[in-house]
């Protein structure tokens, strides 16, 4: 029987078409996703095809092998080398040469810390460990260039500990093993479907809440190797159905699932399954056809060279003084991913595979000995705090500044964080009804003196040490601030973008409520808006119009006056790179620039000040205010970094905001207190 002896010779066991396919269609949701989140929303599980696709084809190799009576550890490890090594270690040495250049002290020496996790195939580890990451979904990843490598370091370490039990199993307890492939399957799947929900950022990075689906596919290829007999592969047309029903899973994961999901969890089961169904089903329309034509075998082919090189450009794209990453810009550079990772192939991977096919061994050891050094070059790099040597020193004192305008002890009671695992609706009420209730946030500590309620995003709570600071003794400052939150918006969609998830309801209907309960003297409002506007990750469609809509309805339910604190001029990749930049090469800042500004914020700014707001409420552009013919503002005086507008892509530094309420907001706050105490 043909299917039999496919499954019982190791010289077979190498290709199959469909297989091939199923890397394209996993590696191209990768890159479509991390180029443009809109493109693919579920893209990133891709990685989760390949997770299933390690874990039959290792699995298989070792089952085989061992059952043929020469399956050796020393061997196993030496071809995982051959085959992982040598891009990988192009790739990082690559981008430790580009870091050199493109990349600050901080980005330098984060890059070299995941260069020593990588030689080790720690990775996953190590991002669990920095501080202040936000997890895979977060803006902070898109300037990792080797954050990407966690999904490696999470096969290897399941390559480490598989080999040895299949081959402990198979020596000592044979009848045992697909008991232990189903165990472990279960027990992992369980343990990640539970910390999904209690920590989503762990369970995305853990090898125990993932190693469920490298044992599915282990399942599978127990089933090709061991019980072909009793479960043979179907006839053509269950193969079509099973099959088809597979890629339809696959392909429908991509479009249903987002990063607004708790994930991986149950959602994981999605494409892993339809992976799964395509193994098993060989032989179908949809392995031979749509995944196993020329164009899936090319993918298939460059798919470990192209998922090592994309990330690594996108995020220099993110990096790059000045740059600013458009659509056309990512998929510019995702055809040049595809030529690097052909050229790597070509170049790099053939030829060390024909020198691995005479001697072996010396070329593993070879091999282990450049990724060490990497981890050397890593280590050093991270010790060496990312070499600031590289720069003047006041550039390197910028590039550190984080005097932020949020730093506020009293802002901290009512701003509310985004670290808590998500809940129901009523639960997502109660904690953030129970947060703002605690700070006592929207209520005047001096009920003589009138009150100024901030409402909002991060965007908002920048501006809160220049209100304090302002209306010191004249006035109560409170907040309503809550991180990743499209502010003032009122009984929205759930489906609709970043406004519509769960957390985000809940918070803006309890802000709503206190709002109407406690109405303030001024409800001052500011957010992000462009990136509700434009931002294809935190997209909410219709968000401007919803903006206007929900002061309007405020206004009409009691709230006298009400202040949109409009758009900030926002940069790429961040002001202090693009300051500390133009120290390095002039030894001198200008206090108004064009360069690095991104466009969207401008335009968005221009639409809101466009907006027919009504009665009560004040559009105040502080774009208008901090831009003119020179570009937009920078700086607010000559001291730096002190005096540098903001701390990062946009978000003010204390003077900014002490600047930027003195000059531009408190006189609108003003004229409303005096209008509303006549």
């Amino acid at each position: 029987m043909t299917d039999r002896k496919t499954a019982r010779d190791g010289d077979a066991l190498g290709y199959r078409k469909d297989i091939n396919g199923l890397r394209a269609l996993a590696v191209l949701g990768v890159v479509a996703y991390h180029a443009d989140r809109t493109w693919v929303p579920g893209g990133f599980v891709g990685v989760d095809v390949f997770f299933v696709i390690s874990g039959f084809l290792i699995s298989r190799i070792i089952l085989t092998e061992c059952g043929a009576g020469h399956f050796s550890l020393a061997m196993f490890y030496a071809k995982r080398a051959r085959r992982i090594l040598p891009a990988l270690i192009v790739v990082v040495a690559c981008v430790w040469a580009a870091g050199w250049f493109l990349s600050t002290p901080a980005q330098f020496r984060d890059t070299g810390g995941l260069m020593l996790g990588n030689s080790y195939f720690t990775v996953n580890f190590w991002l669990l460990r920095l501080p202040g990451l936000s997890g895979y979904f977060g803006q902070d990843s898109a300037t990792r260039p080797l954050l990407h490598l966690w999904s490696l370091s999470i096969e290897e370490q399941f390559y480490l500990v598989w080999s040895v039990l299949l081959l402990a199993l198979h020596r000592f307890a044979r009848g045992w093993t697909p008991l232990v492939i189903v165990a472990v399957f279960a027990a992992s799947l369980a343990a990640g479907v539970a910390l999904t929900g209690a920590n989503p950022i762990a369970a995305f990075y853990s090898p125990w809440a993932r190693a469920w689906e490298l044992a599915l596919g282990a399942m599978l290829a127990y089933r090709e190797v061991r019980l072909i007999d009793r479960t043979p592969y179907p006839g053509r047309l269950a193969a079509n159905l099973g099959a088809g029903l597979g890629v339809a899973l696959i392909v429908a994961s991509y479009a249903l699932l987002s990063e607004f999901e708790p994930f991986p969890g149950w959602r994981a089961l999605i494409p892993t399954i339809g992976c799964a169904l395509v193994i098993a089903n060989p032989g179908s329309f949809a392995g031979d056809v749509l995944l196993g034509n020329r164009v899936g075998g090319f993918f298939g082919v460059i798919s470990y060279p192209l998922y090592l090189w994309h990330w690594p450009l996108f995020a220099y794209a993110h990096i790059w003084p000045g740059v600013v990453p458009t659509g056309p810009l990512m998929l510019a550079l995702s055809g040049l991913a595809v030529l690097l990772a052909a050229l790597t192939l070509f170049v790099v991977e053939i030829p060390v595979a024909a020198w691995f096919r005479r001697r072996p061994y010396a070329i593993a050891i070879a091999l282990v000995l450049l990724l060490a050094a990497t981890g050397v070059l890593g280590r050093v790099t991270f010790a060496g705090k990312g070499f600031p040597g590289r720069f003047p020193p006041e550039a390197v004192k910028v590039f550190a500044f984080d005097d932020g305008g949020m730093k506020v002890d009293k802002l901290l009671r009512c701003f509310y964080g985004g670290d808590k695992p998500s809940g129901s609706y009523e639960e997502e009420r109660a904690r953030a009804a129970t947060f703002f209730d605690g700070g006592r946030c929207g209520l005047p500590e001096d009920p003589t003196k009138p009150t100024i309620v901030l409402v909002g995003d991060s965007h908002a709570a920048h501006l809160f040490a220049g209100l304090t600071e302002a209306f010191a003794g004249k006035a109560n400052v409170t907040a309503f601030a809550s991180v990743y939150c499209t502010p003032l918006v009122e009984h929205v969609n759930p489906d609709a973008g970043i406004a519509g998830t769960t957390r985000c309801r809940a918070i803006n209907d309890v802000v709503f409520e206190r709002l109407r309960r406690t109405p303030p003297d001024v409800l001052l409002v500011a957010g992000y808006f462009a990136q509700y506007d434009h931002d294809g990750a935190w997209r909410y469609p219709g968000y401007l119009d919803a903006l206007v809509a929900g002061a309007r309805r405020l206004h009409d339910d009691g709230l006298p006056a009400i202040v949109i604190a409009g758009e900030v001029p926002t940069w790429a990749p961040d002001l202090r790179v693009l300051v500390g930049r133009d120290l390095e090469k002039s030894g001198q800042a200008a206090m108004f620039s064009t360069f690095g500004l991104r466009p969207d914020s401008l335009a968005t700014d221009r639409t809101l000040a466009g907006k027919d707001w009504g009665d009560g409420v004040v559009y105040v552009s502080q774009a208008q205010a901090l831009c003119g013919p020179d570009g937009c503002r920078r700086r607010v005086g000559p001291d730096l970094p002190d005096d540098l507008l903001a701390v990062d892509y946009g978000h003010y530094s204390r003077k900014g905001s002490i600047f930027a309420v003195e000059t531009i907001l408190a006189p609108a706050i003003e004229a409303e207190i005096a209008r509303r105490r006549r």
